[in-house]
């Protein structure tokens, strides 16, 4: 498996510009996040933005040293925020697959929903740098990183129920340090979830102050997530870890 390393200066923000909270460094990338679409509003021509200028705002809210590139994705649903490489495997930035127009050159207004979405993703990562230091770890130093990945895909992302017989039997056997890695990557992944299903109605009032959209129906109750039951779970189990390592 290839392993990776990451240029911290193109991936993050300063530390003394993320310094607080987990609550805190949400509302940083909230911010970031509508400081950026504001900067964008006035690009708009015809309701499309070149691929060029909304690179620009997004390295002009993000800061001038994240690495930033925009990619074209066949439609809404292979939107995605991606890594950069460089050489030797070095993470230089990130990039961003959205859909463009059928000449490949713009951005359309109407799928501001979408790229805010994708956008938000990018600011909570680069606000967050423990995220993918955590999930580069994983990679690089837990054999099975993919059975990793995929019981926080089927146990925990999302609306799945997590229960602690499950995550005891999926750790069992593990030493002590992975079984700490891996929980913290479950609980980076699980905030990181959070963070974006949290900022849902600041993106929407800005859709409302800006272009006077609104959504009537919208919910935006998190409860059927079990965010923090589950990252209640997650802390309790890695307390217990750290608490029998010292008993040794």
């Amino acid at each position: 498996m290839a392993k990776f390393s990451i240029n911290k200066i193109r991936t993050s923000l300063p530390l003394s510009a993320i310094k607080g909270t987990q609550q805190e460094r949400l509302q940083k990338a909230i911010g970031l996040n509508l400081q950026f679409y504001e900067k964008l509003h006035d690009k708009f021509v015809q309701r499309e933005v070149k691929t060029s200028k909304f690179k620009t705002a997004l390295k002009d809210s993000a800061g001038g040293n994240i690495g930033v590139e925009v990619f074209n994705a066949a439609d809404s649903e292979a939107s995605k925020l991606s890594l950069l490489l460089g050489a030797k495997n070095k993470i230089r930035g990130f990039g961003l697959y959205l859909p463009h127009n059928i000449w490949g050159e713009c951005i359309r207004q109407s799928s501001a929903k979408n790229f805010l979405k994708i956008t938000q993703s990018f600011f909570n990562e680069i606000c967050n740098p423990k995220f993918l230091a955590r999930n580069i770890y994983i990679n690089n130093h837990i054999k099975d990183a993919k059975d990793v990945c995929d019981f926080y895909a089927q146990n925990i992302s999302g609306k799945n129920v997590l229960n602690k017989e499950s995550l005891d039997n999926f750790l069992q056997n593990r030493k002590t340090d992975d079984k700490i890695n891996i929980l913290q990557f479950f609980r980076y992944n699980l905030f990181s979830e959070r963070n974006s299903k949290q900022a849902e109605p600041y993106i929407d009032k800005q859709f409302k102050r800006l272009d006077n959209i609104t959504y009537a129906d919208k919910k935006y109750d998190l409860k059927d997530f079990s965010f923090d039951e589950k990252l209640a779970l997650l802390c309790d189990q890695l307390k217990s870890v750290i608490q029998t390592e010292r008993q040794k």
